[in-house]
């Protein structure tokens, strides 16, 4: 693992000088005038950084990164008519290799916007995982777990997290999650099943929630309680839950996951797109004390990965339902995709500091787009876009550096996803 030194970049307004070993931030420093300093150690990289701008890379906290063979597959259609029609059945045709080729992409696209860490849901795990692990980025990937009409299928899925839970770490970088899609496509017995694994193996549940408004009323129709409330009855309302849109929890519901240290995950771009319905209850949310993290969701429901997108779009919809500019400000969303993230899927200080995990990005806000910065945080959310990234560094790994990724061949990765999506989707 490479030492790296990076001089001169902006961090806090101030320059700085961030030296990295062993995959952590060892220490950062006022930046020494130009040429006042001796040369780096031999075998240090030396990044100049001179008018970027440094910050904690991102973390989506919500995605189905292979689903980027499906970008732009059957848009403008309904959620359910899209699922049924154009999703599930493509879904169903592809194969462990296809998913990794789709998730090298989803993986690229997010080291190219400043993503170095993802929470995954999706099927032929396997494949993901070795995605990950070629592409230099973490991730939480989670066993999913979803009743499709044959229980031998989920049976074998649940075998699946037994088995996964019983070995050793694959890769540091890799972390293991229990991924039950839903409420209403896992029976109830399976998630209180998944409840006791996840407690016995200290695992995080990764789940979608109160996404629509009728997943709530047949919530209540099935089982005489609300969706979040269905959770805490099955034994999954702990510190360990992940819970996913959540557009239609109310005040109880809120309070239960608060109380209970349940982190909530928006995906403002999906849910507008797929006109879910409703709008994430962020003040709500914050008041009862529960940490709120941000996410894409998958790039057919929203067709990027883009986490400043999500940022910028999370704090003006929050604008716009309070009716009220001040809320959910740039510095919030920033904490949403940064540091919230870090704590809830464990990842260490998500912050620039002396002892957290080496996981940053470097902005070049040098464009007219970006121009001027009269606050670095309000350029980030509001003006920046994935083309400003300039660094990408995970695990103090340099993914990407001036816009050139370090880890793949480009070409190679985009025309083998190209391929599968062709052959999978033909007609």
């Amino acid at each position: 693992m490479e030492e790296l030194l990076i001089r001169h970049a902006i961090v806090g307004g101030e320059r700085r000088s961030i030296r990295i070993r062993g995959g952590s931030i060892v220490e950062i420093t006022a930046a020494p005038e130009p040429g006042g300093t001796a040369g780096p150690a031999a075998g240090v990289r030396v990044i100049e950084a001179e008018g970027l701008h440094a910050f904690p890379s991102f973390k989506n906290a919500h995605t189905h990164v292979p689903m980027v063979l499906f970008r732009g597959y059957g848009d403008d259609m309904p959620l359910m008519e899209w699922l049924q029609t154009r999703i599930w059945p493509a879904e169903a045709q592809l194969t462990e290799q296809d998913v990794y080729f789709g998730a090298r992409l989803g993986i690229l696209e997010m080291i190219r916007g400043g993503t170095t860490f993802f929470n995954e849901m999706y099927w032929h795990r396997p494949g993901i995982v070795r995605a990950v692990e070629e592409m230099g980025v973490r991730s939480l990937i989670g066993q999913t777990l979803i009743g499709v009409g044959d229980p031998a299928v989920l049976e074998a899925q649940q075998r699946d997290l037994l088995e996964l839970a019983a070995r050793p770490h694959e890769n540091p970088r890799v972390q293991l999650g229990a991924a039950p899609h839903a409420i209403y496509t896992v029976p109830e017995p399976v998630l209180r099943w998944v409840g006791e694994v996840a407690a016995e193996h200290d695992l995080l549940v990764h789940i979608h929630l109160s996404e629509t408004a009728g997943e709530v009323e047949e919530c209540i129709a099935a089982h005489g309680c609300r969706p979040a409330q269905l959770l805490d009855r099955v034994g999954l309302v702990n510190s360990r839950l992940i819970a996913v849109h959540g557009q239609f929890l109310d005040a109880d519901e809120l309070a239960l996951l608060g109380a209970a240290g349940a982190t909530l995950v928006t995906n403002p771009a999906a849910n507008l797109k797929l006109a879910t319905g409703g709008i994430f209850p962020y003040r709500a949310a914050r008041a009862a004390g529960i940490r709120v993290c941000l996410g894409t969701d998958g790039a057919a429901s929203n067709n990027t990965l883009s986490m400043l997108e999500a940022m910028k779009l999370a704090a003006l919809l929050q604008k716009h339902r309070e009716s009220d500019a001040t809320e959910l400000p740039a510095s919030q969303a920033l904490e949403m995709a940064t540091t919230a993230a870090s704590e809830a899927f464990r990842l260490g200080p998500g912050g620039l500091v002396s002892g957290a995990p080496a996981d940053l990005v470097l902005m070049d806000f040098s464009a007219p787009s970006t121009q001027p910065v009269h606050d670095p945080v309000s350029a980030l959310v509001y003006a920046a876009g994935d083309a400003h990234v300039h660094t990408t560094i995970c695990d103090g790994r340099v993914l990407m550096h001036e816009r050139k990724v370090e880890v793949c061949d480009e070409a190679e990765v985009i025309a083998a996803a190209v391929e599968v999506a062709r052959q999978r989707l033909r007609s």
